[in-house]
């Protein structure tokens, strides 16, 4: 798998993805994989220690282009043709220039019929963090917080599509802001093709007409912009700095911009994200982007292996068959180790929830066993990951969260304490529950509109009380 899925992998799993060998252990360990007919690079999990070898990491030299401080007339013009975009995506590395708080237009698409076609702005708030907002045909999404004023490169990338006019703010490979309706009452149009395309300045005219106080002031490279809505995975690719080239409009390159004189242009140096491999055979690590799909371990330690092994090895698996059985399918494995977590959709999700909580529910005995408690957290961390896709319907999230919240409450009820201690070095007490509810919170932010700015989730005794969209880091609080 790539990193991030071999991570989740393993995480589904109660495990972590393998960390790196001491020195002194990695020839045997080498050995030990040749034995299991494992050969080639093998993923390994990052201890911070690792990440400060930079030597190892892919250098990516790249033309940047420096605005110094704000002005009417620097401007950089993307000489392409841009088609018709029923959907867009623009992604770039930037480095924020924080010693004004004005507005600052990171770029401008104009068209003759309107100058604001497609634009992404941004300012440095009082706590310090740079706010986006996207503007498509005049409409004007609100300032959301991506990503800290801190003087570095940042990676961004802004997403909107016809279909209900849904928009999403990406940085740093995160989700930070998605919501629709960014379009007009009438049925949305596409953005129109063959306008003018001006990086660092808001347009008043076609290609002109630029105001100081709306100039972006700081250093910007690797501007790409697509004719579609690009997946969180290829939005991570893009990040480590490998091109998607399908469906690209315009990749940056200097010869493909007219600069205006005085920006001033340099080459920098990234270190792409990836990450460390082992090589079985020579013993050796290198580093690769983590877009590459790899053989991966995962490891445990040992102390909650033997609890794991224990739990299953004692397990009447009462639950996991009454669950399989009221499904009619395998909603649950019988196999902690072997198991094959899926990825769920919202459907199979709540589907999954539903007969848990009505087991859980109606269950003969009221105190669940080790191995049932692990199958119903193992299930609940599956369903906080669900990537909820635009458009889906609000009654069956609505539904969803409200089964998470029964389960959740099922299995935190008092009798169950003796068998949170008895797999406490697998998971680590009941406020890793807490977790997967923030997780799942995350999700929830197509229920709020400007009419229903909070919801409630509660079962017996616990919910989400107030979940609000407010403005901070993920652009919701619970």
């Amino acid at each position: 798998l790539n990193w991030w899925h071999a991570d989740r992998y393993c995480e589904q799993r109660f495990a972590q993805l393998l960390f790196e060998p001491q020195d002194s252990e990695r020839a045997s360990f080498s050995k030990l994989l040749q034995s299991q007919h494992i050969r080639g690079s093998v993923w390994l999990n990052e201890r911070d220690g690792v990440l400060h070898k930079p030597k190892r990491r892919r250098d990516h030299i790249v033309p940047v282009l420096v605005f110094r401080d704000k002005t009417d007339t620097k401007y950089v013009k993307v000489l392409s043709d841009f088609p018709a975009l029923p959907a867009v995506t623009a992604c770039a590395h930037l480095q924020w220039d924080s010693r004004t708080q004005d507005v600052a237009t990171v770029f401008s698409y104009a068209v003759p019929a309107f100058m604001n076609e497609f634009q992404l702005r941004g300012f440095v708030d009082e706590e310090g963090f740079v706010r986006f907002a996207l503007i498509v045909q005049g409409h004007h999404s609100p300032y959301l917080p991506v990503f800290r004023a801190d003087g570095r490169w940042h990676h961004f990338c802004v997403t909107w599509q016809r279909d209900n006019g849904t928009w999403a703010v990406y940085a740093d490979g995160k989700r930070r802001a998605a919501a629709s309706g960014l379009c007009g009452p009438a049925a949305p149009q596409p953005i129109h093709g063959q306008g003018t395309f001006i990086i660092g300045q808001d347009q008043d005219s076609l290609g002109g007409t630029f105001r100081k106080k709306e100039s972006f002031s700081g250093n910007i490279t690797d501007l790409h912009v697509w004719q579609r809505v690009l997946s969180a995975e290829q939005i991570e690719t893009v990040r480590s700095c490998w091109v998607v080239e399908q469906d690209l409009v315009f990749g940056w390159s200097l010869g493909a911009m007219e600069v205006e004189s005085t920006v001033q242009e340099v080459a920098t140096r990234f270190l792409c994200p990836g990450s460390f491999v082992f090589e079985v055979g020579s013993s050796g690590l290198s580093y690769t982007s983590c877009v590459q799909s790899l053989p991966f371990i995962c490891g445990y330690r040992k102390d909650a292996y033997w609890q794991l092994k224990k739990a299953h090895l004692g397990s009447s698996h009462s639950l996991v068959s009454r669950v399989n059985a009221l499904a009619q399918r395998t909603v649950i494995p019988e196999s902690i180790f072997t198991s094959d977590v899926q990825d769920m959709n919202l459907s199979v999700a709540l589907g999954a929830l539903d007969v848990v909580a009505t087991v859980l529910r109606e269950g003969e005995t009221p105190v669940l066993e080790p191995s049932g408690l692990l199958a119903v957290l193992q299930l609940l961390k599956q369903v906080s990951d669900v990537e909820v896709q635009e458009g889906e319907e609000l009654e069956m999230l609505e539904q969803l969260s409200q089964y998470y919240m029964e389960v959740t409450e099922l299995i935190l009820e008092e009798q169950n304490v003796e068998t949170w201690s008895s797999v406490s070095q697998v998971i680590r007490g009941p406020m890793a529950v807490v977790e997967f509810c923030d997780r799942m919170v995350s999700h929830l932010a197509p229920l709020l509109t400007a009419g229903r700015t909070k919801v409630t989730i509660q079962h017996g005794n616990v919910g989400l009380h107030r979940v609000l969209v407010k403005s901070m880091w993920f652009g919701y609080g619970s």
